[in-house]
């Protein structure tokens, strides 16, 4: 049987509370990363931009899935969370500029109250590692 293994990374902090789970976790070949959000050491990285917030997500996403060993064409689907719909345009942009075609399948939700005032987006990811 495969146990489940955390991945960490430097910048994001793991809950503090053990019962909120983890950032990523690795089971055999699958990845899954708990929703990213714009905070970089604690900093909000893109206050108003939500292209900036959804790039810093992805650079989370890529930095989970290098430190599992793989690459983002190992990301297979995508949750993204968006404060307003309207930031639909910039996520797809980041999407464009993160991921070979074609892209991880996309869950878009618009109009999210996320858990930090701030925030315009997260995203959250699973992969299948080659």
């Amino acid at each position: 049987m495969t146990t489940r293994e955390n991945i960490s990374i430097p910048n994001v902090a793991e809950p503090s509370d053990p019962q909120a789970g983890s950032q990523c976790i690795r089971k055999g070949n699958l990845l899954f990363i708990s929703g990213q959000i714009a905070l970089d050491d604690g900093e909000l990285v893109g206050p108003n931009d939500p292209l900036e917030q959804c790039r810093q997500c992805l650079r989370h996403i890529e930095s989970y899935v290098s430190t599992a060993g793989g690459t983002l064409d190992d990301v297979v689907s995508l949750d993204i969370f968006l404060a307003d719909i309207r930031y639909r345009p910039a996520a797809g942009q980041a999407r464009a500029e993160f991921f070979n075609e074609p892209g991880p399948s996309a869950t878009v939700v618009g109009g999210v109250d996320l858990a930090f005032e701030g925030l315009l987006v997260e995203i959250s990811a699973q992969a299948v590692l080659s």
